[in-house]
């Protein structure tokens, strides 16, 4: 995936947006749910609340400004892992997009429902 995204300049097309409902497609956390925390669309990843937790170790800072200890944190996941979940329908389904009256907006595929938007408007 990473030699994919190094041919292409810029960023991704991503039609996931922070507070979406995803479940994860493949891996060790397969079938779980998260809500998406973070997308990084230059590397094609996100982060999802809860999900893929990894601790790190970590040093005391200079002059104390960092404590030491093992702290958990979520790792990004390739966004080709997720699925959007439609919260109408509750199934996971695709996004589509559909010109209305308020210009494009995001619709569920499975059910036909509109998407919520985020909060900047995209």
């Amino acid at each position: 995936m990473a030699s994919v995204l190094l041919q292409r300049p810029g960023a991704l097309k991503v039609k996931l947006i922070k507070g979406d409902t995803v479940v994860i497609r493949r891996g060790k956390e397969k079938g779980k749910r998260g809500t998406v925390k973070a997308i990084f669309l230059k590397e094609g990843l996100a982060t999802v609340d809860g999900l893929n937790v990894v601790k790190r170790h970590t040093k005391q800072g200079a002059g104390g400004a960092k404590s030491a200890g093992i702290y958990e944190k979520e790792a990004p996941l390739p966004i080709s892992a997720l699925q959007y979940v439609c919260v109408e329908c509750n199934r996971p389904s695709r996004i589509k997009y559909r010109q209305g009256p308020e210009g494009k907006q995001r619709v569920c595929g499975a059910c036909g429902e509109a998407a919520a938007e985020s909060a900047k408007g995209r």
